[in-house]
């Protein structure tokens, strides 16, 4: 990789005082040339005073919400390349070469780091797990997407994307989002594997399980409407035409007049709203390639 690429570190962070201070440690051993930004999101412990301390620089979002820390990141951040990581000493800091190298080769924009195959024992949540591998399954059926690990926050972008992502979500579906637009804007991704680690002894995650899942999935429901309407559109006027031909066998005319119009107006707002989602998609690449 080019050494003359300016490198930025971004940590997401919310009441990290066990954490942090290792993770600065690290980046700073295995990347001394790099900026490490800590980015608080309002933490009441000591981690602001310990990342300073570890020699990182911080600045604060006061908007709770992973998602409103990202649109900071991607705001204020000016280098080459950005290295986004999490906070709690999981994610494997010395394989940042592996991360970096597809983006300097020229070959990716977004690199993810793929922590399903080397995570030591405990370090996933048996349910977070399974709602990693769901989640991933979908977005492979749904958007034909060729990444595993959805939700990982250790991740690698360069310069042309994340000053050009637009990026809506307000919590941890920001990964799900980030990942989606980037294949819906053509930018190329990549996944490498890295190891994941168990959380220091008395930190706890701040994902839940049922409720931030509840929210991720409803976000993927949000992006197939919007980045694939005709699917989505498309989907509801053959399940209100099956209904008005239910009816119509059934003798109920209304109904079935009711459902087979109804159908035919979905049909039509597929068609439409997919016109113009193509031509938003064209801006913005427009827009990206000026970066």
């Amino acid at each position: 990789m080019n050494p003359s690429l300016s490198i930025t570190w971004a940590i997401p962070c919310l009441n990290e005082e066990l954490a942090i201070g290792q993770v600065v440690a690290r980046i700073k051993a295995a990347c001394p040339r790099s900026h490490v930004i800590v980015f608080d999101n309002g933490s009441t412990d000591r981690t602001i005073a310990i990342a300073s301390a570890a020699g990182a620089e911080v600045r604060h979002e006061g908007h709770r919400g992973k998602g409103n820390v990202v649109r900071k990141i991607f705001r204020e951040c000016d280098a080459d390349i950005v290295i986004m990581i999490d906070g709690d000493n999981t994610n494997d800091v010395e394989a940042w070469p592996a991360l970096l190298e597809p983006i300097g080769a020229g070959t990716a924009d977004m690199v993810i780091g793929c922590r399903l195959d080397q995570s030591e024992p405990g370090a996933f949540r048996s349910m977070h797990h399974a709602g990693n591998l769901i989640l991933g399954f979908m977005m492979r059926r749904l958007f034909n997407l060729e990444v595993r690990d959805v939700l990982s926050g250790y991740r690698a972008f360069s310069r042309r994307m994340y000053k050009a992502m637009p990026v809506e979500s307000r919590g941890f579906e920001v990964e799900t989002e980030m990942t989606l637009k980037a294949v819906e804007m053509k930018w190329s991704v990549s996944e490498v594997p890295t190891s994941y680690a168990r959380r220091p002894a008395g930190s706890e995650s701040k994902l839940r399980t049922f409720h931030d899942g509840l929210i991720i999935g409803f976000a993927i429901f949000r992006l197939l409407k919007d980045s694939k309407p005709f699917t989505f559109f498309g989907a509801i006027a053959l399940s209100l035409f099956a209904a008005a031909l239910f009816a119509w066998n059934a003798g109920s005319v209304v109904p079935a007049a009711f459902f087979g119009v109804s159908g035919l107006l979905s049909a039509a707002t597929g068609v439409i709203l997919n016109a113009v989602s193509q031509r938003a998609k064209e801006i913005m690449q427009i827009l990206a390639m000026r970066e």
